[in-house]
């Protein structure tokens, strides 16, 4: 558990959502859930009597000075550290609670306990006990945790003076704060649209009657998701959905601009005590990638193979844009989505708003729950429990009729609440000892979903189960989703490719006469499929070359705005929207700092892991079984190098993505 802890309090910080699960425990819990009915005085006492307690028994284990074995150096500081699970289900609280003094409670009891891990991975008392720990007398794997656990104080800065010491526990204690104000002015600043009915032209009814005009006969259109990702597609107005991505493109600003001139600022300054060159360096040491240059060469690996897919999209794009404007001589970014789902409608005589009347939320939900138990050989059942919202969803996962893991999704848009989707791991399963706890925080309709967000869904599911099928491991270091951090997505993308099989989604793609999705069209859905893959990656190459470069570069040599146009310029498919300021509602830079290369990273080796499934057939139980063993039940016991190829029986390569790309 620790060794995550101090992953935790060094790359973290304070965004530990998206993916990044934390591992921490308390037998009072060990397969209920939390209390999420506390008042904010309540749950700030909480808070506090857990830190106490946890505080005095960490600084009882550094006073220990009996034989240092696994049990009483690491069974200890797991036994102790289990007491914090009482109130680490703040770190989800404080983005989806609709509470204000909750959520902020919560907050500020997320910035003491990742204060308190970063003492823990300050501890010289406690270092020197775990490297004395005979190594002669563990196992493979026993040894593996330990040699790991050292590395991460020393990368912490375990070895420095006690004024450096003291430096570094300070700048994490502010670099938490400053993220924790990125992300909250991200998720209160939703800004809107008005737009009268003629404007919404292209729309489909039901979402036109959800969404009835004021006494002005205007509309309100909102920066959510739910709102957004319609408009940009069916929308017949070029002005709208422009005006719409200006706006939710200025999210956060200007406020944020600030922020997180000083969140690289101090992120860079902590590099620097530790001793490397930037933060990049340092956050990407305990990854599969490395080092920021081995990153910047994977994604420019990337770029090359979407070159020529990329300029034929854009030609094809713009010449389909000059039917309806003569003039135009670019496409714009609002333009993208539009054009794209036109295109899909006259080349692959594809309907997107049929396809949509076949994708109720009900039906996704319970068809992603068939798919998991007839893959997984569980049952995922209702779990009886209170929430903190009428909207939550409980289950609980059921393997030979043992609860094996419980969870909640919070799927439904609200003020206030977490805009994008993610998967929390509330608790990691420690075999023997407890089971994992997982919630999803997702913002879906209520009724009919867009395909790409049934994608998304199985998407953060597959994070889900990767934290349900985990807890195999004694240790709780080496348990759940400890392995390196840009590992963690390849098992949700490899998921999506069910999305897209028949056999998968016939069983609930109905619509409201009952009809089941046709099989032409299914094939439809994926002869178009690729059309525009090329675009989106190359944006996703943009994003990762801000993240990166936001956190190589020295932070007095640039400034936000510049940067981002520079390399909007020489990455993004299309031509930056002037008035917008993406940096800033762009979260990915304070939970994945320089690592959003994560997605990319991940995504080829989710490709490669797919081709056993592509071979032997995606309902294979055998392999799905293999699967669930040897690359989610492996958890953190191992590199995700040598368990990756426990799978495919070689090692894995990023060539069947690349040549994935090269066909696009």
């Amino acid at each position: 558990m620790y060794k995550n802890l101090i992953i935790i309090a060094i790359y973290c910080l304070s965004a530990c959502t998206e993916q990044l699960p934390v591992d921490t425990q308390t037998p009072a819990i060990l397969t209920g859930g939390f209390n999420p009915h506390l008042t904010a005085a309540e749950l700030k006492s909480l808070c506090e009597r857990t830190l106490a307690d946890v505080k005095a028994g960490f600084a009882t284990i550094e006073a220990d000075r009996s034989p240092a074995t696994l049990e009483s150096v690491i069974g200890a500081m797991d036994k102790n550290a289990t007491k914090l699970e009482s109130v680490y289900h703040t770190f989800h609280m404080k983005a989806v609670h609709p509470d204000a003094d909750i959520r902020d409670t919560a907050t500020a009891c997320t910035e003491d306990i990742e204060d308190f891990l970063s003492s823990v991975a300050l501890s010289r008392p406690y270092f020197d006990r775990v490297r004395a720990i005979e190594p002669t007398k563990l196992t493979k794997t026993e040894h593996f945790m330990v040699e790991e656990i050292i590395r991460s104080y020393k990368l912490a800065g375990v070895d420095k003076d006690e004024d450096t010491r003291a430096r570094i526990r300070s700048l994490r204690r502010n670099i938490t704060e400053i993220g924790n104000v990125f992300d909250k002015n991200i998720r209160e600043d939703v800004r809107y649209v008005d737009a009268t009915l003629e404007e919404l032209d292209g729309l489909p009814a039901d979402y036109l009657a959800a969404r009835p005009a004021n006494e002005k006969g205007l509309i309100r259109i909102s920066t959510d998701y739910p709102d957004t990702y319609p408009v940009f597609t069916y929308a017949h107005n070029d002005s709208l959905r422009a005006r719409l991505r200006i706006a939710s493109r200025s999210r956060g600003y200007p406020q944020n601009k600030e922020v997180l001139e000083r969140l690289i600022a101090k992120r860079h300054e902590l590099a620097n005590i530790l001793g490397f060159k930037s933060f990049a360096a340092l956050s990407m040491k305990s990854r599969m990638v490395d080092n920021p240059t081995a990153a910047s060469d994977f994604l420019a690996s990337i770029s090359q193979a979407l070159k020529a897919p990329v300029v034929r999209d854009k030609k094809i794009l713009l010449t389909r844009l000059q039917q309806i404007d003569p003039q135009a001589k670019e496409v714009q970014a609002w333009q993208v989505s539009y054009l794209q789902n036109l295109l899909r409608q006259e080349a692959y005589a594809l309907d997107s708003k049929l396809v949509r009347t076949y994708f109720t939320y009900d039906r996704v939900r319970d068809g992603i729950f068939r798919l998991t138990e007839d893959l997984f050989g569980v049952e995922i059942r209702p779990w009886q429990t209170v929430t903190w919202h009428e909207s939550v969803e409980t289950y609980e996962v059921v393997d030979a009729g043992q609860v094996i893991g419980r969870f909640y999704m919070d799927n439904h848009p609200r003020e206030n609440k977490y805009k994008h989707a993610a998967h929390w791991t509330i608790r990691t399963g420690i075999k023997g000892k407890q089971i994992p706890l997982s919630a999803l925080a997702q913002n879906f309709p209520k009724d009919l979903m867009e395909h790409a967000q049934v994608e998304t869904f199985l998407h953060e599911f597959g994070h889900l189960l990767h934290n349900m099928f985990s807890g195999t491991q004694t240790w709780s270091s080496i348990a759940g989703m400890s392995m390196e951090r840009d590992f963690v997505e390849a098992p949700s993308q490899m998921l999506e490719e069910w999305i897209w099989d028949y056999d998968t989604i016939k069983n609930f793609a109905i619509n409201a006469s009952g009809e089941v999705i046709p099989k032409d069209l299914v094939a439809k859905m994926n002869k178009a499929r690729h059309f525009g893959a090329a675009i989106s990656t190359a944006t996703q190459i943009y994003y990762a070359r801000l993240s990166l470069d936001f956190y190589t570069k020295e932070p007095s040599s640039f400034g936000l705005d510049e940067l981002m146009r520079e390399l909007e310029l020489s990455y993004s498919p299309y031509p930056p929207v002037e008035g917008t300021h993406f940096y800033a509602n762009f979260g990915h830079l304070n939970g994945y700092s320089s690592n959003y290369y994560t997605y990319q990273w991940s995504l080829a080796i989710a490709t490669d892991l797919f081709s056993r499934f592509k071979t032997e057939g995606m309902r294979n139980i055998d392999t799905a079984r293999d699967y669930r063993e040897r690359i989610l039940g492996a958890a953190g016991s191992k590199p995700a190098a040598e368990f990756v190829k426990d799978f495919l029986g070689r090692e894995s390569t990023p060539d069947t993505y690349i040549k994935y790309l090269n066909s696009l």
